[in-house]
């Protein structure tokens, strides 16, 4: 368990919060510090695409639509190689690139 101060964006209240790391629950998307639901979830053909927030979107999508996809050398370092299996295959691109473009259009409607 840890505590960490939380600060309330439209009152600018301070409080002590105790958080502590969840387990991921099988299959589910859930954030690993807090073990809440992620909101921006997409379940595909291939398999089950979520993002933490915008920018983990937006880099999956990039990813998606990248020509070419070079490692760097360093095994298991970068998300990308850590991605599941389906998302690195190259017949996939098209579906993870629609799965994220609805996405982003979820993420724009949610503000």
């Amino acid at each position: 368990m840890k505590s960490l101060t939380a600060n309330c964006a439209h009152c600018g209240r301070s409080n002590e919060v105790t958080v502590s790391v969840a387990q991921v629950r099988g299959t589910e998307a859930v954030d690993p510090h807090f073990g809440m639901s992620l909101l921006l979830i997409e379940k595909t053909a291939a398999g089950l695409l979520w993002a933490y927030n915008a920018a983990h979107l937006q880099a999956l999508h990039d990813y998606a639509a990248a020509p070419l996809r070079e490692s760097t050398g360093i095994a298991n370092r970068s998300m990308f190689s850590r991605l599941p299996q389906w998302m690195k295959l190259a017949r996939n691109r098209v579906l993870l690139q629609k799965a994220t473009a609805r996405l982003i259009a979820k993420a724009s409607a949610i503000g």
